[in-house]
């Protein structure tokens, strides 16, 4: 008795339509929904863009002197503003 022949382990990937299942075509406010919604993706995807970068920007040139000032505070003698700059 020969084997039953082997069927594929993966399920077939379902066709991609647009509109909905019943064939209709979308109507004007959803498709106008839609459009607000992808803006809306678009502007929070740029905006968080430029925050992140801005954020960057404020990490690296600000972490120095933040050191530099939680140093003074948290220093016994107090150095004078001319102690803390020059290198003397």
């Amino acid at each position: 008795m020969a084997p039953p022949p082997r069927s594929s382990s993966k399920p077939k990937p379902k066709p991609r339509g647009l509109g909905r299942k019943s064939g209709g075509a979308v109507p004007p406010a959803s498709r106008a929904e839609a459009a607000a919604a992808r803006r809306s993706a678009r502007e929070w995807e740029l905006w968080s863009a430029w925050a992140l970068n801005a954020a960057k920007v404020v990490a690296h040139y600000g972490f120095v002197p933040l050191v530099v000032a939680v140093g003074v505070l948290k220093s016994d003698p107090r150095p004078s503003l001319f102690q803390l700059l020059t290198p003397f």
